[in-house]
């Protein structure tokens, strides 16, 4: 018998964020303070810009994508 696990409230929260984000804050973590960073409008367009600093930066972490709203709350889009 399969079961579908419940959503946490925090998933459900983080996907409504994510659903109303007015802009795409994209970062790429170097070290103490340094960042690379960009924004875009759309999740896909983060995406693509994410993919652009990775291979920008080879050899570095992931970049993380956040989703912004006109309430300035935020929420990570994991992928």
């Amino acid at each position: 018998m399969n079961r579908r696990r419940k959503a946490h409230p925090a998933d459900i929260a983080a996907t409504e964020i994510l659903g109303r984000a007015i802009r795409f804050d994209v970062a790429l973590f170097f070290g103490t303070g340094r960042y690379a960073t960009t924004s875009a409008t759309a999740l896909e367009c983060a995406m693509v810009e994410a993919s652009r600093l990775a291979a920008e930066y080879p050899g570095s972490r992931r970049p993380m994508i956040n989703g912004i709203t006109a309430e300035d709350r935020s929420a990570l889009a994991t992928t």
